[in-house]
């Protein structure tokens, strides 16, 4: 990536690390009232990027978290939405009709709602409680999940007791820094991926844990969206329960490996894969992680940010290779649907 996007998207992670004060302030007015359970609530990528926060309070609380596509979450009226409910909510560009829709649904049930979008102005901004933006050119995504972060977090120092939420805010103070050396690192490996994959027509994306949200948004929201190559997301814990019967010598399998606990699962996937195809691209956030000294615990909760960062190069040599741009689209935005 060139020198000047490379600081448009340090600027961004950094303007996400400076909304804390409002995240802290806005977290402890929330928990003035009891909290019972949380919904991530989005669509595609806005939807994604929140998963790793319900990884992260699956092993630190008691307090469920749910996840949905914002037309489920309105065609199916969780029952256990009320008005101690924690709803999140995100879209970029804050007019996901959906999404909007469900923000002011949660409303009329007296939840408390979070959104995240670019302008504060956009009509999902207006329909939430508490609104967080940050409108960019670069590291949008990364710059959003480094928010969510310091809200679960801040959550889960009041809800759980967590201890730890000072120490991971240090580490989160050092990732403009550290993701920028991950992208250059990634350059040279990207290059390499596009000049082999640029032809490609089929892709199998599989990963776990808070990494799932990555997979899934790899395959769907990048190689499908904005590059209409055919791909399937495969949970690595599934992959045994149907997907692996269609690998051969040629198959294509992008596998994202964390540092978390479901590392386990993703050895198995290697194990099998590499005996029967010879066209498998691992991306090991081991093999990135540049920050020193910090716990397994942490390592995990990075993978997420690890791996956004190194596939935004990969996506955008793959795009370049293919000279078909990200931007370009032939539904979305375009017809009606």
């Amino acid at each position: 990536m060139k020198e000047e996007k490379l600081e448009i998207y340090k600027k961004t992670l950094e303007k996400g690390i400076n909304q804390r004060e409002d995240i802290e302030k806005a977290v402890e007015k929330i928990l003035e009232k009891e909290i019972k359970n949380i919904f991530l609530v989005g669509c595609g990528g806005s939807l994604g990027c929140m998963f790793p926060l319900k990884y992260i309070m699956d092993i630190n609380s008691k307090l469920p978290v749910f996840t949905y596509n914002s037309s489920e979450f309105l065609a199916l009226d969780p029952v256990n939405l009320s008005e101690n409910s924690l709803v999140i909510l995100s879209s970029y560009s804050g007019k996901t009709k959906e999404t909007v829709d469900a923000a002011e649904y949660v409303n009329k049930k007296g939840g408390t709602t979070i959104g995240f979008t670019g302008e504060d102005g956009s009509p999902l901004g207006k329909a939430v409680n508490y609104v967080f933006t940050n409108k960019a050119d670069e590291g949008v995504t990364d710059s959003k999940i480094i928010m969510l972060y310091q809200i679960i977090f801040n959550v889960l120092k009041y809800t759980d007791n967590y201890q730890k939420y000072d120490e991971m805010m240090e580490i989160i103070d050092l990732l403009p820094e550290k993701l920028v050396e991950i992208k250059r690192e990634a350059e040279e490996r990207a290059e390499k991926f596009a000049k082999v994959n640029k032809d490609e027509e089929f892709f199998m994306t599989i990963g776990s844990g808070p990494n799932w949200g990555e997979t899934y948004v790899y395959a769907t929201c990048i190689l499908e969206e904005m590059q209409w190559i055919h791909a399937q997301p495969v949970h690595a814990g599934e992959y045994f329960h149907g997907a692996f019967e269609i690998v051969r010598e040629d198959t294509n399998l992008l596998i994202f490996k964390g540092e978390d606990k479901t590392r386990s699962l993703i050895d198995r996937v290697e194990e099998f894969s590499y005996k029967y195809s010879n066209n498998i691209t691992l991306i090991d956030t081991k093999e990135y992680n540049n920050i020193d000294n910090i716990s397994d615990e942490f390592k995990g909760y990075l993978s997420p940010l690890i791996l956004s960062a190194v596939m935004d190069v990969f996506s955008k040599k793959l795009a370049e290779a293919r000279n078909h741009p990200l931007e370009t689209r032939k539904y979305m935005g375009k017809v009606d649907y």
